[in-house]
């Protein structure tokens, strides 16, 4: 949101630099802008609620969830709460105070109050603060606090089934979001792999995002968290950014993930790195089913490890480039609205 990098840089609270770190680790790990920036200890809670407030033009909510009405959890069903990232905070006859992380949405508040019959007062919060209400009190998965908050480009459809490296290549370099990127990777690894699993690398964990192939379902998927702390061939390959093919170790995380997917310990698999400025920031997994041996070479692949590097770089770059541009462009007096 331009006009809350532009509020917090304006207020000396952030640097340029500070903001720039902020959308790489946007692009990577997806979130929004205030999230990253506070993950990255730039900012306090208290200052990113302050700022979001003044750029939604809305009261920020002074939470504390001794008084979280239970009543309003009652009238604000899991599946409209997850749907549109709100929090139902107190009920005061017909008016319902909702926590949201983004106010503007307007078909969220019509919906809301459409559907449940209440006039709804939004209050502003951080995301990070709503993946907890919502993990906490709904038990809403929180992984959705790694999706991209960039809508992906009208360009080319998602590929649905494997594709050749020339498709593949051409998908990243038009590619304007990191998922667009994952999607036309993982496609072309299922050209390779009966199965492949998608992780991002977010310390202290391994964070189970996308896959493709036989069994490989979304909820599988996202069930998938290994710890970085302990020793298996996702720690190795982290550390080191080496590639991996061959037979899952003894160590108990590696032998927890293969029994999570059906894999047999004697058959071999591989799992390898995307690297970004010297950092893994993704892991790929691939085998040829519950009891296959995969093939060792694995070269056209890592050429398109590579190009899936570059390709992260190009959109942070772009995504920095536009940044600049909305920020110079925002309505100056942005201190005095309420």
């Amino acid at each position: 949101m331009p006009i809350l990098g532009r509020i917090l840089r304006d207020r000396g609270i952030v640097s340029e630099r500070q903001l720039e770190e902020a959308i790489q680790h946007q692009v990577l790990y997806g979130g929004r802008l205030g999230t990253n920036l506070f993950e990255l200890g730039f900012i306090t809670e208290e200052r990113l609620q302050d700022a979001l407030s003044k750029a939604h033009g809305v009261a920020a909510a002074d939470l504390d969830v001794k008084d979280i009405d239970t009543d309003a959890l009652t009238v604000l069903p899991k599946a409209m709460a997850a749907r549109y990232k709100v929090f139902p905070y107190k009920v005061k006859g017909k008016t319902l105070f909702l926590l949201m992380v983004d106010p503007s949405d307007h078909e969220a508040v019509a919906q809301v109050g459409f559907r449940l019959g209440f006039i709804v007062k939004p209050y502003v919060i951080p995301e990070f603060r709503m993946v907890q209400l919502l993990r906490d009190y709904y038990g809403v998965d929180e992984r959705w606090r790694f999706n991209d908050t960039r809508k992906a480009s009208p360009i080319a459809p998602p590929p649905t089934a494997p594709i050749d490296p020339a498709t593949a290549s051409s998908l990243i370099d038009i590619a304007g979001t990191r998922d667009e990127i994952v999607e036309a990777f993982v496609a072309f690894c299922h050209r390779y792999f009966r199965r492949v699993i998608f992780f991002i690398v977010r310390e202290p964990w391994v964070v189970g995002w996308s896959g493709a192939g036989e069994g490989v379902e979304r909820h599988l998927v996202s069930s998938m968290r290994i710890p970085l702390d302990q020793p298996s061939v996702f720690q190795t390959v982290t550390r080191d950014r080496s590639v991996f093919v061959g037979r899952f170790g003894a160590e108990e995380e590696n032998q927890r993930f293969l029994s999570a997917i059906g894999k047999r310990p004697q058959t071999n698999a591989a799992l390898f790195p995307i690297v970004v400025k010297g950092r893994a920031v993704n892991l790929v997994y691939g085998d040829s089913g519950p009891a296959g041996n995969i093939k060792a070479n694995l070269g056209e692949l890592m050429v398109l490890a590579q190009k899936v590097s570059r390709a992260y770089l190009r959109v942070i770059r772009h995504r920095i480039a536009e940044n600049r541009k909305a920020m110079a462009a925002a309505p100056s007096g942005l201190e005095d609205k309420e």
